[in-house]
């Protein structure tokens, strides 16, 4: 198989992306693209996915589909996360897109997917060093790998869960700002207090960090060749999570490099970035525009990839 395409069916947003494998082994990217549906939606760890939810992912999935196949994909992979493992009808809904769209969604355990965004960080990043951390936080979880060969872990933080949890308005006030600090404190504390490892290198991969790197630079439009790769300095990232959530959504939607369907959770998906900097020792961390559907791509078209 020379064509394929991925999509990363998130708990905040769906994101497709279509490979060619070359005759030097390389992959070119034909395509890339993402829309937020927020499947996670409403969601308790235990209870079901709103229906409309539902209907938003299936629209979008049904025309990331014919994309697809237009660019000439042989074959589609989809992967489910944090909204799937933590929705009780997780599997059923994967089953009913099937059903209806004649695909698979394979549902990553948190471990496959912070192997398949570390394996995409590693292939961009990681030529010529030593070590390399990477964190990737999503809509429902937040993922930790310590190197290639060291632990990973998928922490049960993410922007819409802690959003929909801890913040009723905009501006966040400082009462449940100090609310959303503590939980991510706590569950840094929890989970990884007693990790040794320490990369010499870190990558923060997909759409929260990509989203606060547009807005650091004042992009007028997205450009992902200005955001993949961007150095996010610890000090920048405190002054801009500060003024985030001190605007209404209007001021921030209109804040230049600021996508408005991300106003709303980038505040928190922020500050998720800053507390892990601050509580690992990372001043600056790389910003990656790609994430675990580039990790599935390489993995596949270099034969490693199993869907099993």
């Amino acid at each position: 198989m020379k064509t394929l395409a991925v999509i990363d069916i998130g708990s905040n947003t769906l994101l497709v992306t279509v490979g060619r494998r070359q005759d030097d082994g390389s992959t070119r990217i034909l395509c890339d693209e993402g829309e937020v549906t927020r499947l996670g939606q409403g969601l308790s760890d235990g209870g079901e996915l709103q229906p409309d939810a539902k209907a938003r992912a299936l629209k979008a999935l049904a025309r990331f589909k014919e994309l697809a196949l237009a660019k000439g994909a042989q074959r589609i992979l989809a992967a489910g996360t944090a909204a799937f493992r933590r929705a009780r009808d997780g599997a059923g809904f994967a089953a009913e897109i099937q059903d209806k769209l004649g695909f698979p969604v394979r549902i990553l355990s948190g471990d496959e997917e912070a192997h398949y965004s570390f394996a995409s960080a590693w292939h961009d990043f990681g030529a010529g060093r030593a070590s390399l951390g990477m964190i990737d936080i999503g809509g429902g979880s937040t993922e930790f790998v310590f190197g290639r060969e060291g632990p990973r872990f998928s922490l049960p933080m993410g922007t819409v869960k802690l959003t929909e949890r801890l913040v009723r308005g905009h501006p966040i006030r400082d009462a449940e700002w100090s609310a959303v600090l503590a939980e991510i404190r706590r569950l840094l504390q929890e989970n990884l207090g007693n990790v040794q490892a320490r990369p010499g290198a870190w990558a923060a991969v997909a759409a929260t960090p990509a989203s606060l790197a547009a807005v650091l630079q004042q992009l007028p439009a997205y450009d992902p060749e200005k955001v993949h790769g961007f150095r996010l300095k610890l000090f920048a990232l405190e002054g801009l999570v500060e003024s985030l959530r001190g605007k209404s959504l209007a001021e921030r939607r209109a804040m230049p490099g600021m996508h408005p369907d991300r106003a709303e959770l980038l505040p928190v998906g922020g500050a998720i970035l800053l507390e892990a900097m601050k509580f690992l020792g990372v001043e600056e961390i790389l910003v990656s525009d790609h994430g675990l559907r580039y990790g599935i791509l390489y993995e596949n078209l270099s034969g490693r990839f199993t869907s099993s």
